[in-house]
């Protein structure tokens, strides 16, 4: 081999080694990218352990959609591994603080009302509760001094204080006495912790953050995470709301909890019953995915990690979920999503028919499902994988409606 051949091997060498470096730069960079653009998503997945929670709803209250808030997570709530009365303290605190929202909520001006939120997060053996909403700025002063005296009292004081209010029966124009308020500070146990901010000329937000410790002679104390914070929820809030996220959901998945789910979607505002039937069969789509499909089963039970969301903006919905794959999957799941992507509708009908009837593949369901997103959302299905170990990725799925 001449001289000038081993140098043109050379240079081609290093070439490839620097456009190597150049791409995994770039796929560096695209990961950082992605992962600080939902950034608080993978906060709470990775710092929401096996038996904790976090479940938030933003948006209207009304009767209906605070049932169904209610019920998926008193669900939560009487799974948990708690004395039967302390459940009971924790869903009356949860019920009282959504009945606040309720009560004085301000829907004077619907983009403001829509910001209205319930929070309610599992830490260890602690329950986190936290809602906010609008308020008149002319409400604050005196709902200040009430909320100072209520976490200046002794328990007795409180007490004493709540049955004196009672027996005066004297009620607001809002409904309720303050009521609420002190049995939410009683029944927890602890201070209840508020923040106001500024909205407008005559508008304020008002956050409430009240927490119950469910065994405190327990060895294990709740971790100090800072997605449990006061001033973590607060910061989470305003990112929802750029977001515009209308339902977050962070726990074990199973098809209870599913159906609850759904219950909430159904809840919601749409244009056409046939575009509200698109979204609510591809959510179940979605979640069956995580439930029968992610890959990380806990304490071999068929209960998966993930998260679901859904985000609104403008006409067009977002529905969202991040589970857990293996990474020896990953280039199969690239290869069919890739491939479903590059079909028209018609092909994708076509397809769709002969996978129907198709019972060689064992993983059928799975591919249908993929099909079934791609087909009701009339759009290609947008989808990234971030790495977490040396076995598990997290598979970030998300669906694109119109509402036309």
């Amino acid at each position: 081999m001449n001289s000038s051949l081993i140098i043109i091997c050379i240079f081609l060498f290093f070439c490839f080694i620097l456009a190597l470096n150049w791409l995994q730069f770039l796929s560096a960079t695209n990961y950082m990218e992605i992962k600080n653009s939902h950034n608080f998503v993978y906060d709470l997945l990775f710092e929401t352990h096996v038996d904790d929670l976090n479940y938030i709803y933003r948006g209207e209250f009304n009767p209906e959609i605070t049932n169904y808030i209610l019920s998926l997570a008193e669900k939560n709530i009487v799974q948990s591994k708690i004395k039967g009365k302390t459940k009971k303290r924790v869903f009356h605190i949860m019920v009282e603080s959504i009945q606040n929202i309720n009560r004085h909520q301000d829907f004077s001006d619907e983009s403001l009302a829509q910001t209205a939120f319930f929070a309610i997060q599992k830490n260890g053996s602690t329950f986190f509760i936290t809602t906010g909403n609008i308020i008149n700025k002319e409400d604050i002063p005196p709902l200040e001094k009430k909320l100072e005296k209520l976490n200046s009292l002794s328990e007795g004081e409180l007490t004493k204080f709540y049955l004196e209010i009672l027996n005066d029966g004297q009620i607001s124009s809002k409904g309720g006495a303050g009521l609420g308020l002190i049995e939410i500070v009683r029944k927890s146990g602890n201070k209840l912790f508020y923040d106001f901010k500024e909205l407008s000329d005559d508008k304020s937000f008002i956050y409430m953050h009240s927490y119950v410790e469910t065994n405190p002679e327990a060895p294990e104390k709740t971790s100090q995470s800072t997605i449990y914070t006061f001033d973590y929820i607060k910061s989470l809030h305003r990112q929802i709301i750029d977001e515009n996220i209308l339902i977050l959901y962070c726990n074990l998945f199973e098809q209870d909890s599913l159906v609850r789910l759904i219950s909430i979607l159904k809840s919601q505002k749409y244009s056409d019953v046939g575009f509200k039937k698109r979204i609510i069969s591809s959510m179940v789509e979605l979640l069956q995915n995580i439930i029968l499909h992610g890959k990380l089963k806990i304490q071999d039970k068929n209960y998966s990690p993930g998260i679901f969301y859904i985000s609104k903006k403008k006409n067009v919905f977002y529905l969202n979920t991040v589970n857990y794959v293996l990474k020896d999957d990953i280039d199969e799941i690239n290869e069919k999503l890739t491939y479903l992507n590059s079909l028209n509708q018609k092909d994708l009908e076509d397809f769709y028919n002969r996978q129907l009837f198709d019972f060689s593949d064992d993983d059928q369901n799975a591919g249908l499902g993929f099909i079934e997103m791609r087909l009701k959302s009339k759009n290609i299905l947008n989808y990234f994988f971030v790495n977490v170990d040396e076995k598990y990725s997290l598979f970030n799925l998300k669906l694109t409606f119109v509402d036309n």
